[in-house]
């Protein structure tokens, strides 16, 4: 009885660790924002790069180190492991408790928010569970062949979904920008009922030059939603620039979101007037007047790839094209 309620422990702290890790993994910019949040939270220098890729590491550790709770390899190591992260998750969640920061502690990514208090008490009870499955671990564990193939299976499954997601849309979005939603405009926003507002989003946006907000609940939209810009790319930005030509040519309305000062973005756009041939003055103008400015948060939330396009009909999120997804540059000359 006692080994069974050992192992049971063991299994249901692994799947904690492996939905916690493939939430993370699965969605590496949304977790990025997480991990910038904490180096807000600890007065650390923020960047996405940097938090992106220390979100899918503690994702793909937390998922590897589940899954072997799971099937019960090298359970030694595995308890250690497990240890040393469940110590620090908890020393964490006590530091959320007391500053009692605004944010979310990103246990599971962006598809279950859970307040300070029960994120606290979640690490108590996963590190009591945790003290039961493997201290004392006296008795020799025999591990089968099946259990080792399946644990290499697995592993090797996450770094796919970890691989995909990093460079495409993630296969499941929790945010609230996700294929199906319905954009609302701002000045119905406050007038919904929070029932009315299920499955329903805003674009908060700053029209540039005090141009009015568009109308995006009518007509076929395509957003080019830029969260960071280049520095010196200028492969990124011709591409940008052929996007932004064939989504015109496609009968697109087209609408740049970013969340870069304006005159940033113009005088990105401004390196084109040098290139007429790709780039006509009528073109640059439409570049300028489609700019719209919003929170950096928008900008990572409404794509999860920087440059990415997302396509609505009549308000409706019908779907998204990542930035590698941009049309070769040859293409601009049959514009």
């Amino acid at each position: 009885m006692n080994t069974m309620f050992r192992k049971c422990c063991s299994i249901v702290v692994g799947l904690v660790y492996v939905a916690s890790g493939l939430l993370k993994v699965m969605d590496p910019v949304g977790t990025g924002l997480i991990v910038e949040a904490y180096f807000r939270f600890m007065h650390l220098p923020e960047s996405v790069f940097v938090a992106k890729i220390l979100g899918v590491v503690l994702g793909a550790l937390e998922t590897a180190v589940g899954f072997a709770a799971v099937f019960c390899v090298w359970p030694r190591i595995t308890r250690w492991i497990m240890l040393g992260m469940q110590i620090t998750f908890t020393l964490v969640s006590l530091a959320l408790v007391i500053w009692n920061p605004q944010m979310h502690c990103g246990c599971f990514g962006e598809a279950i928010h859970l307040t300070h208090w029960q994120t606290f008490i979640k690490n108590i009870v996963l590190m009591g569970m945790l003290w039961f499955a493997y201290f004392p671990l006296w008795e020799a564990v025999k591990t089968k062949m099946w259990q080792y193939i399946a644990f290499a299976s697995s592993v090797a499954l996450m770094a796919g979904f970890a691989v995909y997601s990093w460079y495409y849309i993630p296969i499941i979005d929790f945010t609230d920008y996700k294929i199906g939603t319905e954009i609302v405009e701002q000045r119905d926003y406050w007038e919904l009922t929070e029932e009315e507002m299920k499955g329903r989003a805003t674009i908060p946006m700053l029209g540039a030059d005090d141009k009015p907000n568009p109308d995006l609940t009518r007509g076929t939209w395509a957003i080019i939603s830029l969260y960071d810009l280049p520095e010196g790319n200028l492969l990124f930005w011709t591409r940008y620039m052929v996007n932004f030509r064939m989504l015109k040519k496609q009968g697109y309305e087209v609408l740049v979101l970013t969340s870069a000062p304006e005159d940033q973005m113009k005088e990105k756009i401004q390196m084109f007037a040098e290139l007429p041939f790709l780039c006509p003055d009528k073109v640059l103008e439409e570049m300028r007047e489609a700019l719209y400015l919003t929170s950096r948060t928008t900008a990572i939330s409404l794509n999860r790839n920087n440059g990415g396009v997302t396509f609505l009909t009549d308000g409706v999120i019908t779907r998204k094209r990542v930035a590698k997804d941009y049309p070769e540059i040859s293409s601009v000359f049959k514009y």
